[in-house]
């Protein structure tokens, strides 16, 4: 993913922050487990385990551990945007709480928060999700089509206000 920067509220960068010194912990352990596996099993090729953590210690953890450095070295406090703090809800930004309402009046509340900050039971959806691009920088009385269940939605947009999940 190229991006220059990345949001993310106060809350989800504290999560990026645990959740990557958990992968790193977890790529020690399983090197030392791989050392273990080395000594016990002199033909290395016929040993799975030792194929699944060579995978794991090579590929898998140190891109995830990449990323999550990326993402917290480029980042931007949702809270520290403009809008945010000044209370500005003029137009759907990472931050907001957008009430949309189809055709029929059924209406659909979305918190558009930060990069892996998505709850969709919740209706908090991060802002890089497809529903989320489509809301991004529209304003009162846009429309956005949604695909659901097979069957393309018009939504308008009724209300735009701060997330509660922002504290």
């Amino acid at each position: 993913m190229i991006n220059k920067h990345y949001f993310v509220s106060r809350k989800g960068l504290s999560s990026l922050i645990k959740m990557k010194e958990t992968l790193k912990n977890e790529l020690y352990r399983a090197t030392k487990e791989m050392g273990e596996s080395v000594k016990r099993d002199n033909d290395l090729r016929e040993n799975p385990e030792y194929m699944q953590l060579q995978t794991k210690i090579s590929y898998e953890l140190p891109s995830k551990i990449a990323e999550l450095g990326r993402v917290i070295e480029k980042h931007i406090l949702i809270e520290e945007t403009d809008e945010i703090k000044n209370d500005i809800y003029d137009e759907v930004v990472p931050g907001c709480q957008v009430m949309v309402e189809d055709e029929d009046g059924n209406q659909r509340l979305f918190s558009i928060m930060g990069y892996d900050e998505s709850e969709p039971s919740k209706g908090v959806i991060s802002y890089l999700t497809p529903i989320a691009q489509l809301l991004l920088h529209k304003v009162i009385g846009d429309q956005i089509e949604l695909k659901f269940q097979g069957k393309n939605l018009l939504y308008e947009i009724i209300d735009i206000r701060r997330s509660p999940e922002l504290n």
